[in-house]
């Protein structure tokens, strides 16, 4: 199962929904963490292919 959390947008600007990788340093996307009690609508974009990619290998559920 994976977590999201709140981080910068890729873009530098704004906060976005990012998935949080494995290793729970970093987002998918790369992008570091911010500490949760942020909220915001929107979700990252690199974040939300990457885990699009990794939901369709195999075993990935």
């Amino acid at each position: 199962m994976y977590e999201m959390r709140v981080g910068t947008a890729a873009t530098g600007s704004g906060l976005v929904w990012h998935v949080v990788g494995r290793d729970r340093s970093s987002a998918l996307c790369g992008q570091r963490l911010r500490e949760e009690g942020e909220e915001t609508d929107l979700h990252c974009l690199p974040c939300m292919s990457r885990f699009q990619e990794l939901m369709r290998e195999p075993g990935a559920a």
